[in-house]
């Protein structure tokens, strides 16, 4: 019996959304601990390590957890509002759904980030991130704050909570340099549902697919990591009401699961494969560039998956996400796993781990590996000649003591991401509530302060008479 949409699991989102968290974990944790993970050998000429190998390696060398996000936003954004218009047939009712989750993005997003910033300050006052500040893992060195006096410091923290929202930086967690663009792409999902919610459902699919090519077009900045994605989740969610569709995977489920999803998989899987750097240290990841980048003298004449003039790392990743998104979404199979409850409980923290966990590994991270004080500490002087030497920086102090780190870290991790849901998110959830409240009207009709706020309340607090007969003589 063929499925209706109403009745698909759509609950792999929040586990495919768990599974990300860890996974940004996952390339932090490497870039902090073991960088040439990152690389497809830890020199040239040298065999790989197991986690160097092709499809291995996708956890740690990064590029995918932020376009995975991007992806889930423009699929969550989108469904509800398509369920009302198109199976529902209640596009008014849609509108108000986008415009209500319009207002509510903003401090949803905001408020909690500004809160987890101000954390990462306080830190900062007391000299937590001493040790990160003095290691030897420059990713690590980049990412924590400079310690300044604490007037100065303060202004650092109005301008960072400012500039985290104009042009992504923010000194004292840069991990929030993803919470701009994952902005503006839910108001770009918004933008197209309101444009296109009256729409037939092929020209509605038909636009989706024209956004996907023009992002896939343009080698901008970015655009395939946050714009193609939404796209891809907008198109999906579309696909997820289309009882067709759903049908059709019904009755050719085996096919997909079996076939065409573990094809997409490992297609995808090996050019997402593609090393962060040192790509002609192993000879799959130097076949690999040459196939895409068509290298010729000095120039890269680029492929189809990678245009000339666009950033390969990103379009590799992007190729490999697309490919993930739509075998979960032709494959039933891989939906129940990512449904599992301890999934969902993963999704459902999500936020609280991308918020919270860079500030834990620059600073119960880094004493465990460096020690709590970052000494000793000598900065680096001039030479006899004027030159500047070169700066020592603090060694790890064994590899038991980075195994301690990664086993606390995580463990702290999760569970100040639990407390964060509990207390943190609820009270942001709870003041975003009321603000809607009081700038939205009634749910269901339009309420009394809203009719007083255009002319129609008379002097009784009554509203409008029946079949538009004035209260008042025209002026």
């Amino acid at each position: 019996m063929a499925s209706r949409p109403n009745q698909r699991n759509i609950k792999w989102v929040e586990g495919l959304r768990g599974i990300t968290s860890a996974l940004v974990i996952t390339t932090h944790v490497a870039r902090a601990l073991d960088f040439a993970l990152f690389w497809p050998a830890d020199t040239k000429g040298e065999s790989p390590r197991i986690l160097q190998y092709p499809y291995l390696r996708l956890p740690y060398q990064g590029r995918i957890g932020v376009p995975i996000f991007a992806f889930l936003t423009g699929f969550v954004c989108a469904y509800k509002p398509i369920k009302l218009a198109y199976q529902q047939g209640n596009a008014p009712a849609a509108l108000k759904t986008i415009a209500r989750s319009a207002f509510r993005r903003p401090p949803r997003l905001m408020l909690p980030a500004i809160i987890a910033t101000f954390i990462s300050f306080v830190l900062s006052c007391l000299g937590a991130y001493k040790a990160a500040n003095h290691c030897d893992a420059f990713w690590v060195r980049f990412d924590a704050p400079d310690p300044l006096p604490f007037d100065q410091n303060v202004r650092r923290l109005f301008r960072t909570s400012l500039t985290t929202w104009t042009n992504t930086e923010n000194i004292f967690d840069r991990h929030q340099w993803a919470m701009r663009p994952l902005l503006i792409g839910a108001f770009q999902v918004y933008i197209v549902l309101a444009a296109t919610i009256g729409m037939r459902f092929k020209y509605r699919v038909l636009v989706h697919l024209l956004m996907i090519t023009y992002w896939l077009m343009n080698v901008g900045h970015l655009t395939e990591t946050f714009g193609a994605m939404l796209a891809l989740g907008t198109l999906l969610a579309e696909l997820a009401q289309h009882r067709p569709t759903q049908n059709f995977i019904t009755k050719h489920t085996r096919l997909l699961t079996y076939v065409v999803a573990p094809i997409l998989l490992l297609v995808g899987g090996y050019v997402g494969s593609y090393p962060q750097e040192h790509e002609d240290w192993a000879p799959w990841s130097n076949s690999l560039h040459k196939f895409l980048l068509n290298p010729v003298g000095d120039q890269n004449q680029g492929s189809f998956l990678v245009p000339k003039g666009s950033n390969v790392h990103r379009r590799t990743s992007a190729f490999f996400i697309m490919c993930t998104a739509i075998s979960i979404f032709i494959a039933p199979a891989l939906q129940k796993l990512l449904s599992h409850r301890l999934l969902i409980w993963l999704g459902h923290h999500s936020f609280a781990v991308y918020l919270t966990h860079g500030t834990i590994l620059r600073t119960v991270g880094m004493w465990i590996v460096y020690g709590i004080t970052g000494e000793p500490w000598k900065p680096a002087g001039k030479n006899a000649d004027g030159s500047q030497q070169q700066q020592e920086y603090l060694h790890p102090k064994s590899r038991a003591h980075k195994m301690a780190a990664i086993l606390i870290f995580t463990a702290l991790t999760y569970t100040a991401a639990w407390a964060w849901m509990k207390w943190v998110d609820t009270a942001c959830a709870r003041a975003t509530q009321w603000l809607e409240k009081k700038v939205f009207d009634d749910e269901n009709e339009e309420g009394k302060a809203g009719l007083a706020e255009k002319g129609y309340m008379n002097s009784n607090g009554a509203g409008p008479k029946p079949n538009g007969e004035r209260t008042q003589p025209p002026p």
